[in-house]
């Protein structure tokens, strides 16, 4: 599985993106997920939320606002946290994403 570097990065990544939800207009705070990722950690907290049958709201309050690359899910396909993530993870990712209308494909490329 992946190193202690990886799952600090992809901490990293998530407080990132945290930050820029809060500067959407208008502003959306994930209290949910930040609960989540201060228990567990950014990358345990993502294999629980996809692990889940249940869609969450944030997920859907992100997509309404054009803002897929803010998912978690999003983020479990790059090919950078291919390490982090197990192929169920990343089967889950997306489906989610696909049945939200979102063409995946532009996640998986990134780095």
């Amino acid at each position: 599985m992946a190193n202690s570097g990886d799952e600090d990065d992809y901490q990293h990544e998530c407080w990132t993106a945290i930050d820029e939800c809060r500067s959407l207009t208008p502003p959306y705070h994930p209290a949910a997920w930040i609960a989540m990722v201060e228990r567990w950690g950014a990358a345990e907290a993502a294999r629980r939320v996809v692990s889940r049958g249940d869609i969450q709201e944030g997920f859907q309050r992100l997509i309404d606002a054009g803002r897929p690359d803010l998912t978690v899910e999003w983020s479990m396909l790059s090919p950078r946290w291919r390490g982090l993530f197990d192929a169920g993870h990343r089967d889950a990712a997306q489906w989610r994403l696909r049945q939200a209308g979102v063409d995946v494909s532009e996640a998986s490329a990134r780095i």
